[in-house]
């Protein structure tokens, strides 16, 4: 760098290019190739792959919450336990069986 600015009077579109010639070059030396990379990548599984495996988790979500509402644990919110009963519309254990039945198929089902 003293070499090029020694006794050259640079104006200020002059030395922008400068500096940024120099920024180029240190960043391919640290980074080992002169490419281009993206700091951000996509994700390899395509949407459609995605959508299905959130619809498998919160079918489990929602599964293992009936279990616990079976087991009548007290760690269950009401809040949860409420709702998952109105969705549902859970009344007897039959229907309560029938339906982590159902729940437990539906997950198999997604992911074959």
């Amino acid at each position: 760098m003293e070499e090029i600015l020694d006794g050259k009077d640079l104006n200020i579109t002059e030395l922008n290019h400068l500096i940024y010639t120099a920024a180029t070059v240190i960043t391919e030396e640290i980074n080992g190739t002169g490419k281009y990379k993206l700091e951000t990548q996509r994700s390899k599984t395509p949407p459609w792959v995605r959508r299905i495996q959130e619809s498998i988790n919160d079918i489990r979500k929602e599964l293992s919450a009936l279990v616990e509402i079976e087991r009548d644990n007290k760690k269950a919110q009401n809040i949860k336990r409420t709702r998952l009963l109105q969705k549902y519309n859970i009344e007897k254990k039959e229907n309560f069986d029938q339906l982590t039945e159902e729940l437990k198929q539906k997950v198999s089902a997604k992911m074959q």
